[in-house]
């Protein structure tokens, strides 16, 4: 459960199964015990909401609201290839062929916001 590299574990903070993606940001380095544990986020809400919204946060610094983003722009900010954020981003709003920082985060944040 986990990439256990050296007893740490990656944990995808928006998960895969509530459309989380695969960038640094979205990944948490853990122990077994953080992660898997009572009080780690898989059985503990409170920790799963804090952990969300931090990402969130740290989101909208990179694309705030009221700007607007090309998926070249979403990807050098992400550290990914445009070519894997572009098929994650077919169904997001543009306007005038961007996309808005709300959207950005929302699609980021697996299409919720917290």
């Amino acid at each position: 459960m986990g990439n256990d590299i050296f007893g740490m574990h990656k944990h995808h903070i928006v998960f895969r199964s509530q459309g989380g993606l695969d960038f640094d940001l979205n990944l948490a380095e853990m122990t077994l015990e953080e992660h898997e544990g009572d009080d780690g986020p898989h059985r503990n809400r409170e920790k799963d909401l804090a952990l969300k919204r931090g990402l969130q946060g740290k989101l909208f610094e990179l694309f705030p609201e009221g700007d607007y983003f090309d998926i070249d722009t979403i990807s050098r900010k992400l550290g990914r290839t445009s070519r894997y954020f572009d098929k994650h981003f077919r169904k997001v709003p543009m306007v005038g062929g961007l996309f808005p920082g709300e959207e950005v985060v929302r699609r980021l944040m697996g299409g919720k916001l917290y």
